[in-house]
């Protein structure tokens, strides 16, 4: 049985025993021994309760990190529903137009400074495109070449295996891999999409051999306003292990955000 009293006085209590049965070898049964027994009856009934209550205690934690998790996924899950519902009364009271959330994947390069796209640094999870090129910002991504080849928007791949190849991730340092869910007016390519708007709903990332993965919005955020956030994450073996470890976290993810969706 786990003790409740400190040290000192679990020691004392052994001393007072010790000498009281001293005096009942001396003198035989004492009438104050009476209270004494009752005492010690009281003492050990609490200890045995005491003890239960701790082991319930530990179902109930058990129990409730379990809901935590629960409850964090339907959190995302909400998250998506509420979203849809928006985009449903924008479209239906001619608002403007906002599709369900489509899911892409996207690197960035990590620094103890920032997470770098191609273009940009990202901030924070959330993104919202812009033109760099005509300053133009109406019914962005453009979709009529007047931006170029390659026009603006927010880019997503289709799949993560284009990415790490384009970009080599392989010979990188410090790389992270998110999954994005796109919105607004979203343009699709073959291999990806263009969109207005980008929120990271799961991220990993490396920095100095350390890996994290999370799905935490504010966890995510704070890794794109200090990426030493990254930090907190366990030891890596090695880059290639974390790559390989980011794919197949994102990948699971991606699987469930879709059946939300």
């Amino acid at each position: 049985m786990q003790p409740v009293l400190g040290p000192e006085a679990t020691q004392r209590l052994a001393e007072l025993r010790r000498e009281i049965r001293k005096y009942e070898d001396r003198y035989g049964t004492m009438s104050a021994m009476v209270d004494v027994a009752k005492a010690n009856s009281a003492m050990a009934a609490r200890q045995r309760r005491l003890e239960k209550l701790r082991e319930e205690e530990e179902k109930l934690q058990t129990q409730i990190e379990s809901m935590i998790s629960e409850v964090k996924r339907i959190e995302k899950w909400l998250e998506f529903c509420l979203e849809d519902a928006i985009a449903q009364v924008k479209r239906e009271h001619a608002e403007g137009w906002s599709p369900r959330p489509v899911l892409g994947y996207r690197l960035w390069g990590v620094s103890d400074e920032e997470l770098h796209g191609v273009k940009l640094a990202w901030t924070s999870r959330n993104l919202t495109a812009t033109c760099l090129t005509t300053r133009d910002s109406g019914e962005i991504p453009h979709s009529d070449g007047r931006c170029g080849r390659l026009g603006c928007g927010v880019y997503a791949a289709k799949t993560v295996d284009p990415l790490y190849k384009e970009f080599n991730v392989w010979g990188m340092t410090n790389v992270a891999l998110g999954l994005v869910a796109l919105s607004g007016k979203v343009v699709e390519h073959d291999d990806g999409y263009r969109a207005a708007e980008a929120t990271v709903v799961a991220l990993g990332a490396t920095l100095d051999g350390h890996l994290l993965l999370s799905t935490d919005p504010e966890e995510i955020d704070g890794v794109f306003r200090d990426p030493t956030v990254i930090h907190r994450g366990r030891r890596s073996d090695s880059l290639e292990q974390s790559l390989v470890e980011m794919e197949v976290f994102i990948a699971e993810e991606a699987r469930r955000a879709e059946q939300w969706i």
